[in-house]
């Protein structure tokens, strides 16, 4: 399929979940009966849904195990807010959730963070 087809396809999605389930409806499962974890972590992992990220970049994303991450998306996928995308297995969220700045701040933060001691681990090897 052509990139502006599933660009186009992405969209349509995204105008449906809108008008359809609602976008605060969509963030209230997203955000919702996580007994573990930072709210805000499951916004952007939900965000990262492209059909490409694999369930352990959720996971790391989250601050959870792998395994927990494949609960929440069932616990996602069973509520119909995201779908598998062909044959990878892997899923694509409908819309993108507003990311509150608080949030986006502690991620990069994170992120830094491991990247530092990954390279320090590399360093060691």
């Amino acid at each position: 399929m052509s990139e502006l087809i599933e660009e186009q396809n992405k969209i349509i999605i995204s105008l449906l979940a809108r008008s359809v389930i609602g976008i605060q409806h969509i963030e209230k499962i997203v955000r919702s009966g996580k007994k573990k974890g930072d709210p805000d972590k499951f916004v952007l992992a939900y965000n990262a849904l492209d059909g490409t990220t694999s369930g352990v970049d959720l996971a790391k994303i989250v601050g959870i195990s792998q395994p927990g991450m494949v609960s929440v998306l069932q616990t996602w996928e069973n509520e119909g807010i995201i779908y598998k995308v062909g044959k990878t297995g892997r899923y694509a969220g409908l819309l993108k959730i507003p990311v509150r700045k608080k949030a986006l701040a502690k991620n990069k933060t994170n992120i830094a963070k491991e990247k530092v001691e990954n390279d320090e681990q590399e360093k060691e090897q």
